[in-house]
């Protein structure tokens, strides 16, 4: 009795588990597609994202550059501090505009421009230092101009240059 039991019961069990296995596969075969799917619909839309955080922070440091700072903050009538405060004010409040950017790209890319932002500030300062406060602001910009000129590595340059890298690797 117990040997025609294990006779149908025996080929269930083999069965039920084939059938399990095979719709486990299925499932986890299923659920890969649906993965790799959401994967490329992301990447649909994070791409463009990150290709406009690249190009606007490219701006950024453009626009951070000693000439171009220098070009659209200067005006007639200031004073040397008044540049500076100016210059310094302009820098940051365009790096705090832009500091959300920093989620579509690399730390690497990110310390490059924030090194820049720094490096730009701490030109200012000195080329500052190195001025009469209540001299004229175009003394001041044309000092910032020379010193920048003199730097081994452009740090703005630098971070453009990695910016760019990283745009290339996207594809």
């Amino acid at each position: 009795m117990i040997l025609q039991v294990l006779t149908f019961l025996l080929p269930a069990i083999v069965l039920f588990f084939i059938a399990r296995m095979v719709v486990w596969a299925y499932l986890r075969n299923e659920s890969l597609k649906r993965e790799a799917e959401l994967k490329i619909g992301n990447r649909e839309v994070i791409l463009p994202l990150r290709l406009q955080a690249y190009e606007r922070l490219i701006l950024l440091l453009e626009r951070m550059s000693p000439q171009q700072s220098v070009s659209r903050n200067l005006q007639q009538g200031m004073s040397a501090l008044q540049f500076q405060i100016i210059l310094t004010q302009s820098i940051r409040e365009e790096y705090e505009h832009n500091a959300a950017q920093q989620v579509y790209i690399s730390s690497q890319g990110w310390a490059f421009i924030k090194s820049s932002k720094e490096e730009v500030i701490r030109l200012i300062n000195t080329a500052s230092a190195e001025t009469d406060s209540n001299g004229s602001a175009n003394e001041l910009a044309q000092l910032i101009i020379s010193k920048s000129s003199e730097w081994d590595k452009n740090p703005i340059q630098s971070a453009i240059e990695q910016l760019k890298a990283e745009v290339i690797e996207l594809y």
